[in-house]
This record gives C-alpha cells, structure tokens and sequence, in this order.
C-alpha cells in the first residue's frame, strides 16, 4: 500500500495531461469553427460586392456595344445627330472630333444653350484630344478605337463613351441619371441578412436596405475605371461566434468528465488489483513463515533418523531418504515464495560452478528418477565465477523444478555448462512439448501460468520464472528462452563480474 501516494500522483499527472491536452485541442477547434464562420461571412460578403460590381460593369458593357453598332451606321450630318440624341435616352449628346478638331456641334453657328454647355464640358477634350483616349490605352504602342472617358469637373460628372474611325471620333455623352437608373432599377441586390450600399465620393446612389444601424461593414470595394469614385459596400449581421464558444465549451466540459470518469475507474481498478496482489503476496508470505519452522524440524529428525538407520537397512534409508528430499524440495519452494517478498543483499563470492552444478543436480536426481526423467550433464571440470552462489543456485533449481513438473514427458533433461570469453552459459533444456513463442515474456509475469495441456493437474503458484528474472537482473545476467523442437531451453548467462560490481538491492 506504500504505492498509493505515487500511484496517486501518477494517475493524477497523467490525468492533467489529458484534461489539458483535450482541452488545449478542443478550445483550438472551437477557435478554428469560429474562424471559419467569420471568414465564411467575409465570402459571402465579398461574394455580393463582386457580385454588384459585375452587374454595373455589364451596363456599361452593353451600353459600349450598342454605341458601336450605332457608330456604324449612324449619318453624320447635323440633322441626323440631332434626331439620335433627341429620341435615345442613354445619350445626353454627342460630339464629333475629325482631325483632332470639333467638327460637331459647330462652334461657329449659333447652338442651343445645350449644346452650348456640352462644348464647354468637353473643352479640355478639344485643347488636348489626346486626353480622350489616354485613360483606355493599355499599351503604349497601340492606340485603342474606343473606350470610355470621365471627368468630374462638374457638378455632373461628364460620362463619354467614344470610338475612332477614318480620324473621326465620334463621343457619346452618357446619361448619367439613366445610367443610374438601370442600375437601381434592374439590379436585384437585395439580401435578408444584409444591405448594398453604392456611393460615389461618400454621395450614397443605392441602397438595398435603408436601415443599416445594426449591421457591419463586412466587405468595401472601389470599381474600375470609369467609375472609380464608386464604391460598393456590403453591410452584414455581425458574426456571432457565442454559440459556437457556448456549445463548444459544453462539448469540452462533457468530453472532461467522461475522461475524469474514466480516469478515476481506471485508478479505482488498479488499486483493487495491486491492493489484491498486495494481500494475495502478504498471506503466501505469512503461510510460508508459518511453515517453515515445523519443515525445518522435520528435515533436521529425518537426517537424524537416517544417521541412526543400520546400513543394511536399505528400505528405511530410501523412505527416510524420500521424506528428506521431499522436505528439501519443499524448503525450495517455501524459499522461493519467500524470496519473491524480499529483497535481500547480495554476496559475491568466486566459486566452482561447475560443483555447484553438480551439487544440484545430486539434489534433483531422485525426484527425476521417480519420474522417470533422465538428467544428462554437460559440465566442464574447475569453471569458476565470481557472482551470488545462492542466487545462481535458485535459478538453475527454479529451472530445473519447472522441467521437472512441466516436461516429464520428455523423459530427459539436459544441464550444460559452457564458459565463453566474457560470459557463461548455464542451460537447462527439457525435450517436453515447449512453450509457444508469445509466452515467453508472459511467463516471467508473477502467478502466470500457461493455459495448456502441459500444466493440468501440475501444481505451482506461477511465481518461480518471476524469482529467477528478479535475481538474474540482480546479477546483471541475462535469461534467455528458446524452443528447441522438442521441448524448449532456458539458458541463464553470467557476465564475468568482478566483487566491486557487486551491489545490495
């Protein structure tokens, strides 16, 4: 239970990090949906500003191409002149430049007062021609056959659509009310959410909606020229972004509970499951010191007894001998729970291995024989090594005790010595049925057992593989598994350690 206050903080650390990590996200995704709407208005509102901007160029377009084909068969006599712009009412007037002089209206007869005024508008026109057709040149080197002209000198800017033929330039003074007109008349910019609004030098010409106190200026564009003091401007309802932050906020909210939730059943589990670990390991510990005191006594009478048999009684040494063994076999596995619980220092010593193997082995042969199994020795004569002659000892038992129970039908089982430069190798490889691949690195878990044939009716707690890995890492060895076909091999390998390596846990 000492884990609790890490394992709290652990849980708690990893849980800020995923609250702030949502969180993080989920107020950078509101933020973005929020963006978008704002610039999803912005589109729409450039949209109907382009839009109103095509609609007042086609006017002028369609008007240019009906004055060029006026142009082509319009008599350019006075009386012919003053019949065009008496009936169309796109023309206030027209004029006529020939040679770069006006040659209509005639300046030298006597006009009307309408004329009069059109010769005085379009003065700076006659003193320098040149000033008609600059604002349509778009390239230096040609010289445009029409286009349009605006001077806003007057109170009433002065709008001439001209073309040029054979040296005669032919101007069309444009109805500017009219122009107006079609365009308030026939343009359908009308909106639900919004309003249009034309001026011309802050002058307001058009607009949609005539209340326009609670919307915003969305989008502004200045037209081309000739209008260029023309200026179309959207007005819209403001972005509300306040639902997308409320329902935003209240998703995120949600989302952190049911993570806490998570969390905190997640924590609630763990600590079910290691105070239950906890208490399973505490229980086997208490079990086991009850047990081995009343063990130790019967081992310590039975080699007593076995010291008073006559030697020539052979069947009361074999049963005293079998109550010893058994007794020994019993104080391994007692050894093993008990180890499993503590953490003991360790003692390195430079001893001969390769008695300690065989000493082992001594110990083994006669359950091995009851069963039936053959243990066939491979070990080198004087292999010394300078390592924890307990701790090696209980690995090679816990590997030895596992071939035992769970490859007896193999009928044999190897123990091999082999010293390398740098390292030795001490395995153990049993010819029985083997251990799948992806249970190797399960079977070093504590209380795992293999689910197989191989372990029914074999009793064991499923602690022995999970020692042997633990005082292996005490040793800086290394404990290696492979399937050998048949049976499977586990080898345990010293490094050569020198005594100032060694370390207490």
């Amino acid at each position: 239970m000492s884990n609790t206050p890490k394992s709290y903080t652990f849980f708690l650390i990893i849980s800020l990090i995923i609250f702030g990590l949502v969180g993080y996200l989920g107020f950078r995704t509101i933020e973005h949906q929020a963006l978008l709407k704002h610039y999803q208005t912005e589109e729409i509102a450039q949209s109907r500003t382009n839009e109103a901007d095509k609609f007042i160029r086609n006017q002028l377009d369609q008007k240019a191409t009906r004055l060029d084909a006026i142009t082509n068969f319009l008599q350019l006599d006075d009386y012919s002149l003053k019949q065009f712009t008496d009936n169309d009412t796109d023309v206030d007037n027209i004029f006529i430049l020939q040679n770069n002089q006006l040659t209509y209206p005639n300046q030298q007869t006597d006009l009307p007062q309408k004329q009069q005024q059109l010769i005085t508008a379009i003065t700076p026109i006659i003193n320098d021609p040149n000033s008609l057709y600059t604002p349509s040149i778009t390239n230096e080197k040609i010289r445009p056959n029409a286009g349009w002209y605006i001077n806003y000198s007057n109170q009433t800017p002065l709008l001439i659509y001209w073309s040029s033929k054979d040296n005669i330039t032919i101007g069309f003074c444009i109805s500017y009310v009219n122009l107006l007109a079609d365009v308030i008349n026939t343009a359908n910019l009308t909106y639900d959410n919004g309003s249009l609004k034309i001026t011309e030098n802050d002058r307001l010409l058009y607009q949609s909606t005539t209340d326009i106190k609670n919307l915003q200026l969305l989008a502004n564009k200045n037209l081309a020229y000739p209008l260029t003091n023309w200026q179309i401007s959207y007005y819209g309802e403001p972005t509300s972004t306040l639902t997308i932050y409320l329902w935003g906020m209240i998703i995120i909210l949600l989302l952190l509970i049911s993570i806490g939730f998570i969390m905190f059943n997640l924590y609630r589990e763990y600590m079910r499951t290691t105070r239950q670990a906890m208490q399973q390991v505490n229980f086997v510990s208490q079990v086991s010191h009850e047990l081995k005191t009343p063990l130790t006594n019967i081992t310590l009478y039975a080699e007593l007894l076995k010291e008073e048999q006559e030697e020539d009684n052979t069947d009361q040494q074999a049963y005293t001998e079998v109550i010893i063994n058994e007794s020994q076999r019993l104080s391994r596995l007692i050894q093993n729970i008990l180890s499993f619980t503590k953490t003991p220092k360790i003692h390195l010593t430079t001893f001969n291995l390769s008695k300690t193997l065989i000493q082992i082995a001594h110990t083994f042969s006669p359950s091995f024989t009851s069963k039936g199994i053959s243990l066939v020795l491979t070990i080198p004569e004087n292999i010394k090594v300078t390592s924890d002659i307990d701790r090696v000892t209980q690995i090679i038992c816990n590997f030895l005790s596992n071939a035992e129970k769970y490859a007896a039908q193999g009928k044999q089982v190897d123990l091999n010595l082999t010293p390398h430069t740098n390292y030795i190798d001490i395995q153990v490889r049993d010819y029985g049925n083997g251990i799948a691949n992806k249970e190797h690195k399960l079977i070093f878990t504590p209380f795992y057992r293999i689910k197989s044939t191989i372990t029914e009716g074999v009793s064991g707690t499923g602690i022995g593989l999970t020692i042997a890995k633990q005082l292996a890492t005490s040793l800086k060895a290394e404990i290696l598994i492979t399937n050998t076909n048949p049976g499977v091999c586990f080898t345990l390998r010293l490094w050569q350690l020198s005594n100032s390596q060694g370390t207490g846990n």
